[in-house]
């Protein structure tokens, strides 16, 4: 194949909850990482979850010796009516005191820890700094809490035998009853949640929808649950053991000789950590189920949860040559959550064509035409003709005339931005997604763009950048070529090459096959690619900008699509 043949291509960016996908033809990686900051500094974004996964929220930082750093361990201290926090390598100080009968623990995407407190009846809300407020009273002996990936919290009222479902906004309502002694719960990859019946000896599964099933039977006392790799975890208290499931139930001993084994939770590197109640002690078992003590002398361990990273995901933009028909450029974006989302759209031509960037063969009266899942709900040509002064009040106004912006409030659902040139012209255009209003539990996420992929300065590039929040956030980075032949897309990228940069230049990380590295963590995140020859790259980045680029392996090209998931 020819050098100056271009391929089709999708660059996607995931953020622990946001999807994006990103198609650039770029002539520098470094040029268009200082591009995004100096256009992205203006406003902060929470996307989350990126085709080239990213996920980013908006919170001011505290000093590390008060906020909760990722990988930190919180864990509720019954006996002492106390909430201990321990970093990763142990040190413990004290998070909350005061506290009666306190049980289940779950941390929000902002950091929020919430602690089920039994002997009141209450749901109390501590800020990463530890300032403490109520969240729900009147409940009937709250024990587990756990959150879906909308934001809502769920509850088990253990004398009550219900399980509730909290939204963000604290409105309660009743997803389960009739249980006998709930005491934990846990969501899988499929939004699936189990719960712990302590009191019947069963594990129950419900769908999203509630319908209920049972999953295992006749354990002794189970009152921990958690996932990993798509595996259930349980505390048996009755046998001391942890016993894990398949996806199919298939029953096996991970661990024994405990003494009354109650919470359980995860780290990032898949380690699990164990409150054993009876004996003080916290213990931590590697994946491989080397067992050895993280934490003694404690009195009566009962929750554990770990602080995620919580840092967000801001500014998520891609260029890319635009062409004509299905040459256009077209970038997804997924608004996830409970609340509305507003957001601005940009279409950039002019623009890049001006120093510092000075990109050649630029768009030059680019258009945007926004759709929902059914059908177009907001176009525009050149920016100032329609919402002038609303944008111009965001700060994110276009620089030239002749560009494109919408800005618009969005229920959750998945939409796409088409960025096309006037009367069918074509050239380099940039494509941008601003959250302006984050920290409401709505979040722009699974962000991703089809594109053309080339050799040389040609490869597709997509950038992001996080901020906020601990400082850190979990990405999933794909790139995907072979895939999109099944949607019918004809001339795609047969072997994807992913790199990923940060804001020096510098590469973090590079996949071909993403089977090669990181199988399983990638396969846990249900974000998988589907062919084996497509490119992936999971990560924990500090808050920063980062780059990544997608091009063939090998270098070739070829009137090829592909695209990052």
């Amino acid at each position: 194949m020819q050098d100056n043949t271009i391929l089709g291509a999708a660059i996607n960016i995931f953020m622990q909850n946001m999807l994006v996908r990103i198609a650039s033809n770029i002539y520098n990686a470094h040029s268009f990482a200082k591009f995004l900051y100096l256009h992205c500094h203006m406003k902060k974004s929470a996307l989350h979850y990126l085709f080239v996964t990213v996920a980013g929220l908006t919170a001011a930082l505290l000093p590390s010796n008060i906020l909760a750093a990722p990988g930190d361990l919180f864990e509720t201290d019954q006996g002492s009516s106390t909430i201990f926090k321990f970093t990763p390598v142990g040190a413990k100080s004290t998070f909350a005191t005061g506290l009666g009968g306190p049980f289940g623990l779950a941390v929000d995407r902002f950091g929020n820890v919430f602690e089920a407190n039994f002997n009141t009846g209450t749901i109390f809300k501590f800020t990463p700094a530890g300032v403490k407020s109520t969240f729900a009273s009147g409940l009937n002996g709250p024990v587990a809490l756990a959150f879906d990936t909308s934001g809502n919290l769920f509850a088990t009222e253990g004398a009550g035998g219900t399980i509730v479902k909290f939204t963000p906004a604290g409105v309660k309502s009743t997803f389960a009853s009739g249980l006998n002694g709930p005491v934990a719960l846990a969501f899988d990859a499929s939004g699936n949640l189990f719960e712990a019946d302590h009191g019947s000896n069963k594990i129950f599964k419900f769908t999203p929808a509630g319908v209920k099933t049972t999953f295992a039977s006749g354990l002794h006392g189970p009152f921990g649950l958690a996932f990993h790799a798509g595996t259930l975890f349980e505390s048996d208290t009755g046998s001391g053991t942890i016993i894990k499931f398949t996806a199919a139930g298939v029953k096996s001993t991970f661990a024994s000789g405990l003494n009354t084994p109650t919470g359980l939770a995860f780290d990032a590197s898949g380690n699990l950590f164990e409150a054993d109640q009876a004996s003080g002690t916290i213990f931590k078992f590697t994946p491989a189920g080397a067992k050895s003590t993280f934490a003694s002398g404690l009195n009566e361990p009962s929750g554990l949860a770990f602080e995620p990273p919580t840092a967000q995901l801001v500014n998520i933009s891609t260029r890319a040559s635009v062409k004509t028909g299905a040459g256009v450029t077209i970038g997804g974006f997924i608004v996830t959550g409970t609340a509305s989302k507003q957001v601005v759209v940009r279409g950039l031509g002019p623009t890049l064509g001006q120093p510092p960037f000075n990109v050649p063969n630029v768009l030059a009266d680019p258009t945007l035409n926004l759709h929902d899942s059914t059908s177009s709900i907001a176009t525009n040509d050149n920016w100032r003709d329609t919402q002038q002064a609303a944008i111009q009040a965001t700060g994110l106004a276009p620089p030239n005339d002749a560009e494109s912006a919408i800005l618009i409030t969005l229920q959750p659902g998945n939409y796409t931005a088409i960025l096309a040139g006037k009367n069918g012209t074509t050239g380099v255009g940039l494509v941008e997604v601003y959250d302006i209003n984050a920290g409401v539990f709505a979040e722009l996420t699974n962000v991703s763009t089809r594109g053309f992929v080339g050799t040389g300065d040609n490869v597709m590039i997509g950038g992001f950048i996080t901020q906020g929040g601990n400082g850190s956030t979990q990405v999933l980075v794909r790139g995907l070529g072979p895939t999109l032949a099944q949607s019918g897309i004809s001339g795609v990228l047969a072997d994807p090459f992913l790199r990923l940069f940060d804001g020096n230049g510098n590469v973090l990380y590079t996949n071909n096959n993403w089977k090669d590295t990181q199988q399983a963590a990638i396969q846990a995140t249900g974000l998988a690619p589907p062919n084996d020859l497509e490119a992936a790259i999971l990560v924990t980045v500090a808050a920063g900008h980062y780059t990544a680029i997608l091009s063939g392996n090998g270098g070739w090209d070829g009137d090829r699509f592909s695209r990052n998931l």
